[in-house]
């Protein structure tokens, strides 16, 4: 089930940047929206008892029904809305089928939140379950990015 770590470690993550200060000039996306956000998350499977950290970018952009979205390399859509300085996964639970190692892991992240006061440190926490090889493992992540 190494493979269901590795299959989270590179799906979830935290949220980014783009340009403006979003929809109208709304100043409550102005933090999240800018350049990349240079994250290290660490991913922990408990049923397997593993956990481990990888480095990712990631980009904000702004959307239609959401305040913020969040597309992974994988394909994987995550549209958030903000209150204060918490954007909230607004499209739960995002589900996702990616390759591992040439074996088809499926991801479902039920929650996701991204939170900064000053547009320079983001945090992030996440929560969902992995399913590969008949076997179903929930995982969490944790972790930081700075810009």
């Amino acid at each position: 089930m190494k493979r269901i770590l590795l299959m989270a470690s590179l799906l979830a993550a935290a949220c980014g940047g783009s340009s403006g200060t979003g929809r109208g000039g709304d100043p409550r996306l102005a933090n999240f929206l800018g350049a990349p956000w240079n994250a290290s998350v660490t991913t922990t499977v408990p049923c397997l008892g593993q956990s481990g950290t990888r480095s990712v970018s990631i980009t904000f952009t702004t959307t239609t029904g959401a305040d913020l979205q969040y597309t992974s390399p994988e394909g994987c859509a995550y549209k958030f809305n903000v209150s204060g300085t918490t954007a909230t996964l607004s499209n739960g639970p995002v589900s996702c089928t990616v390759s591992v190692s040439g074996v088809a892991v499926a991801a479902t992240w039920t929650t996701y939140t991204a939170t900064t006061s000053d547009g320079h440190n983001l945090g992030i926490t996440t929560a969902g379950s992995g399913s590969a090889f008949s076997q179903t493992c929930a995982f969490s992540e944790t972790g930081t990015a700075t810009r």
